[in-house]
């Protein structure tokens, strides 16, 4: 179906601010999308890698379509969360990848609130989602709700609110893996909450620069938190000490500030404004970063040398840059985040690297970062199955619209979300990206 974007515009501003079972699988396969004229493509020298479905599900299907993604650390269960409508969260059984099955969608108590993320927590039976906006349930707006969906008195197919925390308008969310502790975003830097006993959350401190926090990420085994910031002070990304998990410290970090925006600069080419997503690589000091701009010059990919190189934490260095495969201009209503990069997640495979992404109209997409250098795209599988029969998010373009990607490396699968056509589970192989790759 086609999906009107009536509303589209009025989610400009804030953005720039912050079930089918397949019995066999598929590999899908490419366009050759070469040179398109910006200087992005490789000429025609791609090599196509392989990405294998193995299954897929619109779920419920609510109306407004779905947002992030999460997968449980054993790989058994997934998460989605909704955006604009009443779909609220689901949780999906992912044991049998070539047939995810929902399992519960939890409403959300109003339609005026937005559940942009969705994050397990270390223990089982425990999930968080965000809440924007609203209220709607004798509550004040905004926050985190804890849901319990089997650690109390919840079980899977009949969760319950173990509580809300009192957070802010609250866009994006992360348990850290190994404690007790939750991060989330604050219009003034990263909050800090201690969720030890489920029910009664406290803390709330906030930490780290006087700016908008847009999302942030765990890495475990170096005791860092690396966060993107979108503005309100602080636009760039900062890496964070958390050898205390409760006292985050800044370690380093790199701004925006007085550089080349989207504007200053043909597509292509690296600018600097919008950070909006931060991840790590989890076997070489390096560091990757998103810019998300739905309207205009779309947003591209950075990567940034933090010890890898001569750079180091206190002093990431801007090393390699990418957009998505066709990124062009997006000057009409209806290219609404069509071309602009979005969420994504590192896998290491032998001497291979791979950047694997939602990139909204362009699907999941693979980017061959083997050469942290010359980030070079691979191959692309467009997330709009059963598009025709979805209901799905009315303020954004037809599908494929993937919001992002989650590894589970228990499992070697990843799970992705389509805004409009639901969760997807796909295997991603590594293959040349360039000509004498290996």
């Amino acid at each position: 179906m086609t999906h009107s974007r009536r509303t589209a515009l009025k989610f400009i501003g804030a953005t720039t601010i912050g079930g089918i079972g397949l019995s066999t699988t598929q590999v899908a396969e490419a366009g050759n999308h070469g040179d398109n004229g910006n200087g992005n493509g490789n000429g025609g020298k791609k090599k196509k890698g392989d990405i294998r479905l193995m299954g897929h599900s619109l779920l419920s299907d609510p109306a407004g379509g779905f947002a992030e993604e999460d997968i449980r650390a054993d790989g058994q269960y997934g998460l989605m969360g909704s955006f604009t409508g009443p779909g609220g969260s689901f949780l999906v059984d992912i044991s049998n990848p070539t047939n995810p099955t929902e399992v519960h969608e939890f409403p959300t108590p109003s339609e005026g609130v937005r559940h942009a993320d969705v994050e397990f927590d270390r223990r089982d039976g425990l999930y968080y989602r965000t809440r924007e906006g609203g209220g709607g349930d004798g509550e004040p707006p905004n926050g985190v709700d804890v849901i319990d969906y089997g650690w109390g008195d919840g079980t899977l197919e009949n969760p319950v609110k173990a509580t809300r925390i009192p957070a802010g308008s609250t866009h994006n969310v992360h348990a850290h893996p190994e404690g007790d502790v939750l991060y989330t975003t604050e219009h003034h830097g990263v909050g800090v909450w201690d969720t030890s006993d489920p029910t009664d959350v406290t803390g709330g401190d906030v930490y780290g620069p006087e700016g908008d926090l847009h999302d942030m990420i765990v890495d475990p085994e170096r005791d860092r938190l690396h966060c993107a910031f979108i503005g309100g002070g602080f636009d760039g990304y900062v890496i964070m000490d958390i050898s205390d998990p409760m006292e985050p410290e800044v370690a380093g970090k790199f701004s925006y500030e007085g550089r080349d925006t989207y504007e200053d600069v043909p597509v292509g080419e690296p600018g600097f404004n919008n950070c909006h997503y931060a991840n790590y690589d989890p076997d070489r000091e390096i560091a990757y970063v998103g810019d998300e701009i739905g309207f205009g010059k779309p947003g591209g990919k950075h990567v940034f040398d933090i010890g890898w190189g001569d750079g180091s934490v206190e002093d990431p260095q801007h090393i390699g840059y990418t957009t998505s495969p066709d990124a062009e201009v997006m000057d009409e209503a209806e290219e609404l985040f069509d071309w602009t990069g979005h969420n994504f997640d590192v896998i290491t495979k032998g001497s291979t690297t791979m950047l694997v992404s939602g990139d909204y109209h362009e699907g999941a997409v693979v980017y061959d970062v083997s050469d942290p250098t010359d980030p070079t795209w691979t191959d692309q599988f467009e997330t709009d199955l059963k598009a025709d029969e979805a209901d799905g998010a009315g303020f954004v373009g037809e599908a494929p619209m993937a919001w992002g990607v989650n590894y589970a490396d228990e499992r070697d699968f990843t799970v992705v979300s389509d805004m409009q056509t639901g969760i997807y589970v796909l295997k991603f192989t590594p293959s040349a990206a360039k000509e004498g790759g290996s």
